[in-house]
């Protein structure tokens, strides 16, 4: 990356690649032009920029600013109305948590003003430009980037291909993005590129986000020497208004203090391990508080007291809001609560309890487990950091160690073994080195319970390892957290003493981490977040592209077509049975339709369920199934499998013709247990998503409750499926332009048996769906709301005895149900429903499959049109406004049209007036031959056939 200037008009150009940003302030400063009056300086917080190919670029007249390549760009820092560029300008490879994926530490930051020349002839000179404070902050050697993807991001979210250099987009991204305020509107600014600039945008690292905490790598051996690596990130978060660290609670959005999110990374050539933790603050608003106050609480063993500074209404909506963002960005959570019992300490145990029932109490979908562990500083210099755990925490623990899982992928085929479900959320009094050694023994049960479950034996040397880096983690972060504590609330953590010699001769590790030991100006954190009163984000103007843009929106279609594809879908709850007869018929039925784009199948019971394991290694009967409907498939055409997966009893495949394979991009995964009340995987949902061409499609199978009377409970399921299932960039089930829904969704028939038998042998379906509880739940608006299904003109689907067509005669008498539906959600009805059936002529299960068959309108964007498009539309831009080195040399600033603001007003004229005078001359009342007329209405808004004015002749 190479920095450019051009210096009238004043003119930054930042290349990467072959591609540039430029970057220019409408009204920049000069010192020659000060002459001998005194200079006043404009606050203008604008910045002009365009993103170009350099092949565009006249470099003739442009200044090098620098003679090394410079890093990364950090963005836009905006202090005391000047302007800076920021660069990261020297770095450090620290970690390697996947190869191909590398970490920096920051180890030099420059600077560049944008709106003035006046430190010039300190850059050429080598000194100190400003922003002093915050580049010595940034180089303190706990921030971190990478120029291989967005290091605010899980392995999680980037998914096995890594989505290098791809920035996240995810509305959590900030909580620990340390230069949002520098980036937000270039943030904003990438959104806006073509998907052709964007991808180019993305590889130039134009965008980098750093991180503050710790970051390290180091060798281990799982199968022959150093063949893994062993990685942990530890991630501060930035978001909370007012203290960061310390004994300080939570804010009005819920952010608390000391929030870390910290990810446990294995990888070799063949699988890929992560998992992740969170600490942080009890979120109410609290602080120690050395005064008496009848809001405070005081304990009895101790002088100490805590300021509770808002009212318990108040405290629980930050509660509230703290956890929401937790379920919604992690999926399930586990309190650990170590707190200890008889001290001013124990008092917050208290009101942690009552807003833990309060919040359980309130949210019928989201309910927090709790563990009450009062770990004593003993007990942490009892084990230390050694591979040895006190147990009474991991038997408290061991089932949602289990039901959570951990991120398991194969590196060799490509696919998911299993994801996280679910974090442990440690809340401690200071959330740092007591959160720390229990997040150390978590991480190690997980590890061995995940790689015990894939037939891995973890040796001693991993186990060593993994507390060691555990225990420099802690070091390094209780150090880091003193740097930047103002004295008044100065972290007191008497488990924080150095083993940096000790760790070093115990571990031979990959990267070494330098700490200075430099105390920081509190200030200078608040100048890089920009939190000081005068500071604002810098606004930045796209011109060019916005035109483009607008003129692009206005001649769509011409780039824009759409086809229709056709889709089969089809739901079977199998019973756990592997058929091993043909099923041709049910996959293609006779007379319909039989050249399918896309197959969706959604099975429920794949398996007998048994006991729920860490991770969800795919059966044998799911293997089963593939290959015979794969091989079903392949009689009619050729198909290629897009996407299969299992969780419990549940499974989906999803096929596409292989003409069609590349149409398709951008395929995710979400899995979602709801059997008793999230705990098991016997019921629960597989969503997928991807987009086909320009549309994005998400389908999802689920088994919902059973049961004739437990309604509410498959209503709970399903709000539990639509709130919790997300993919990256925060998107949901419903954030799709069209959506599938299908499996066995437990809904049944408000009649008695005698009654449904009845009007099924008479053929009476519609009588019959009148009572059918979906149909019911989807009226009220309460479950599925807008989606669509089509009319059902066939039998209940459940329940048969089995190899016959005979409706339940166990003693149990089940009532004939449609429990196996197929529902659509769409925008623009881009989906048309041609067929809705079911299958009975197989006859192995207990249900019948149903199946549907949908055309699909898909649009498709024409890149070559689009860009041939936007080039005469650039083209007809440059005869009007001239080439962007014209605009660049040029002081006049008519191409920004609306952006630059009017003239400012004035007693004779006034800017919403577009020009016009402000005082008008009416001639009528000036002429001395007229008068207004006194039978004209006195309000002007009342309709009247009278002239306004007349001669007075009339009169």
């Amino acid at each position: 990356m190479k920095l450019y200037l051009n210096e009238k008009p004043r003119t930054f150009i930042v290349t990467s690649n072959q591609w540039a940003l430029i970057i220019r302030h409408p009204k920049p400063t000069y010192k020659k032009e000060s002459h001998h009056h005194l200079h006043i300086q404009t606050l203008d917080n604008r910045a002009i920029v365009e993103f170009v190919n350099i092949d565009t670029i006249d470099f003739k007249n442009l200044k090098a600013q620098t003679t090394n390549d410079l890093l990364g760009f950090l963005g836009l820092l905006n202090i005391k109305g000047d302007i800076y560029l920021m660069f990261i300008s020297e770095s450090e490879t620290i970690g390697t948590p996947r190869v191909g994926e590398d970490i920096k530490v920051i180890k030099s930051v420059s600077s560049f003003c944008l709106n003035s020349d006046k430190y010039d002839q300190y850059t050429q000179v080598g000194k100190e430009v400003p922003p002093n404070s915050v580049k010595k902050f940034l180089c303190e050697g706990d921030f971190y980037y990478s120029t291989d993807f967005d290091i605010t991001s899980s392995i999680q979210e980037r998914g096995f291909e890594g989505n290098s250099k791809i920035f996240s987009n995810n509305s959590y991204y900030k909580k620990f993005m340390w230069n949002f305020f520098l980036n937000n509107e270039l943030i904003n600014f990438r959104e806006r590129l073509t998907p052709f600039e964007l991808d180019n945008f993305d590889q130039s690292g134009f965008l980098t986000t750093i991180t503050r905490g710790y970051v390290k790598t180091c060798n281990i051996a799982i199968n022959k020497p150093n063949d893994s690596l062993l990685t942990i990130i530890n991630k501060q978060s930035c978001n909370k208004t007012g203290p960061l660290f310390g004994d300080w609670g939570s804010d009005d959005d819920g952010n608390v203090s000391n929030f870390q999110e910290c990810e446990v990374i294995i990888y070799n050539e063949n699988f890929c391990f992560s998992y992740l933790i969170l600490k942080g603050n009890l979120p109410i608003f609290w602080e120690v508080e050395s005064h008496f106050s009848r809001n405070k609480l005081i304990s009895q063993n101790s002088g100490k007291k805590i300021l509770l500074s808002r009212s318990f209404e108040t405290c629980q909506n930050s509660f509230q809001k703290h956890f929401d963002k937790l379920f919604n960005q992690y999926g399930d959570l586990h309190v650990i609560k170590s707190f200890p019992k008889d001290n001013y300490k124990g008092e917050l145990n208290k009101e942690l309890d009552s807003h833990l029932n309060e919040f359980n109490k309130n949210d019928s979908i989201n309910q927090l487990s709790v563990t009450d562990f009062p770990l004593k500083n003993s007990t942490i210099k009892k084990y230390g950091y050694s591979p040895s755990n006190p147990y009474n925490l991991i038997n408290l623990l061991s089932d949602d160690l289990i039901d959570f899982g951990a991120l398991f992928y194969d590196s060799n085929g490509k696919s998911f073994v299993g994801k996280q479900s679910g974090v442990f959320r440690i809340v401690t009094f200071d959330s740092l080195s007591k959160a720390n050694f229990i997040s150390k023994i978590i991480s190690q049960e997980v590890i061995e319970l995940a790689f015990r479950d894939i037939g891995i034996k973890i040796n001693d040397e991993i186990l060593i390892k993994h507390a060691k880096l555990w225990e420099d983690c802690n070091n390094f972060i209780n150090k880091n957290v003193e740097n930047i504590i103002t004295s008044s609330n100065k972290l007191k953590s008497s488990s924080a003493t150095s083993t940096k010699k000790t760790f070093k001769s115990k571990i031979n590790k990959k990267y070494l981490g330098n700490v200075v030991d430099v105390k920081v100006n509190e200030n200078a954190m608040l100048k890089l977040l920009g939190r000081l009163h005068d500071q604002n984000y810098v606004e930045l103007i796209n011109p060019i592209h916005n035109y483009i843009n607008k003129e692009l929106a206005k001649k769509s279609s011409s780039y824009i077509s759409s086809k229709d594809i056709i889709l089969f879908a089809t739901t079977f709850n199998i019973n756990g049975i592997c058929y091993n007869d043909d099923i041709d018929k049910w996959i293609f039925p006779e007379g319909k339709i039989k050249d399918y784009d896309l197959i969706l199948i959604g099975i429920q019971e794949i398996i007998e369920l048994t006991a729920t394991k860490m991770v969800n290694i795919d059966s044998e009967n799911k293997k089963f199934w593939t290959e015979k409907i794969k091989k079903t498939l392949n009689r009619h055409g050729e198909y290629s499998t897009l996407w299969t997966g299992q969780l419990g009893g549940l499974g989906l495949f999803i096929f596409v013709k292989k003409s069609e394979m590349n149409k398709i991009s951008e395929v995710e995964s979400a899995f979602k247990k709801t059997g008793f009340r999230g705990v098991s995987s016997n019921k629960g949902c597989i969503a997928v998503r991807f987009n086909y061409e320009n549309t994005q499609l998400c389908f999802v199978t689920s088994h919902l409750a059973a049961g004739l009377n437990n309604v509410e409970e498959r209503h709970y399921d399903y709000k539990v499926i639509s709130k919790g299932v997300k993919f990256s960039k925060n998107r949901k089930i419903k954030d799709h332009d069209g959506v599938i829904w299908l499996g066995d969704l437990n809904f049944r028939i408000n009649l008695n048996n005698e009654q449904t038998k009845l009007l099924i042998q008479e053929g009476k379906f519609n009588k019959l769906f009148e009572f059918d509880q979906l149909n019911k739940q989807m009226a009220n608006g309460e479950s599925f709301p807008f989606f669509d299904e089509m009319e059902i003109t066939f039998a209940p689907t459940y329940k048969f005895d089995n190899g016959t067509n005979t409706y339940d005669t166990s003693e149990k008498q089940r009532i004939p149900a449609w429990t196996d539906r197929i529902l659509n959600l769409s925008r623009n009805k881009i989906f048309k429903q041609l067929i809705y059936n079911s299958f009975t002529e197989l006859k192995f299960s207990d249900h019948r499959p149903v199946y549907s068959i949908f055309k699909i309108k898909i649009d498709i964007e024409n890149e070559t049109i689009k860009k041939n498009l936007t080039n005469e539309i650039y083209d007809s831009y440059k005869q009007k406004f001239g080439e962007f080195n014209d605009i660049v040399n040029n002081s006049n600033l008519s191409y920004l049209n609306d952006k630059i603001l009017p003239p400012p007003s004035s007693d004779s004229r006034k800017w919403w007036l577009d020009g016009l005078p402000a005082k008008i001359s009416i001639n009528d009342l000036n002429n001395p031959n007229t008068i207004i007329n006194p039978r004209y209405p006195k309000n002007p808004f009342t309709p009247s056939p009278e002239a306004e004015f007349i001669s007075k002749k009339l009169i």
